[in-house]
């Protein structure tokens, strides 16, 4: 998972549309738009782009993980538990 969340990071560093200066509302900005093309790529049944479009809202959330070093793989795992323990109530 490493080697996607730098690779992706890298690329968008690169096109210079994430910088030190980028805010975290920069990021929510931009996860909002993602998330506004994904309903309308479902609303519209193109399989395709829903695809794509979901992976453009996860591509987003690692960004920001990754640019405030958070390390979302541990995240995760951390939330799997804490959805297991909610199952056995």
């Amino acid at each position: 998972m490493d080697d996607i969340i730098n690779e992706n990071y890298q690329s968008i560093v690169d096109r210079g549309l994430i910088s030190p200066s980028t805010s975290v509302n920069d990021f929510l900005i931009k996860a909002l738009e993602e998330v506004d093309e994904l309903c309308n790529a479902w609303k519209g049944l193109d399989k395709y782009n829903q695809k794509e479009e979901l992976a453009d809202v996860i591509m987003v959330c690692l960004n920001m993980a990754k640019h405030y070093n958070i390390d979302i793989e541990q995240e995760i795992k951390n939330k799997i538990e804490v959805n297991k323990k909610r199952a056995l109530k």
